[in-house]
């Protein structure tokens, strides 16, 4: 991953990308734009990762770039820093299961 120098804009390779898909390949799988943040699906598509992103305040979730959920866990990619309280380890409630964060990481 890296920022162009005039723009800051962020540059995503597919290496960057969680890749927590366990039954397909990540191509087939897909992925779609929710709010801002790329949402890089596994095989099941669920569709709670949607309702997790709602739950982040709007300042929070205008630096996440990435997320990805596989079998109740989540991978996160920021565009900054990692924001307390969204690192690894934390544990957030999704339609009434326990939701782990695998992996949260800050573009370089």
């Amino acid at each position: 991953m890296k920022k162009t120098q005039t723009a800051k804009l962020v540059v995503l390779f597919e290496s960057d990308l969680p890749n927590m898909a366990s039954h397909c390949p990540q191509s087939d799988c897909g992925f779609s734009l929710y709010k801002g943040v790329l949402i890089q699906w596994d095989e099941d598509q669920d569709e709670r990762i949607l309702k997790f992103i709602d739950l982040f305040p709007d300042a929070i979730r205008s630096r996440l770039l990435v997320a990805q959920e596989h079998e109740a866990s989540v991978a996160l990619l920021w565009k900054d820093s990692v924001p307390a309280g969204y690192r690894e380890g934390a544990e957030w409630q999704v339609d009434g299961d326990i939701w782990h964060v695998t992996e949260s990481l800050a573009a370089d």
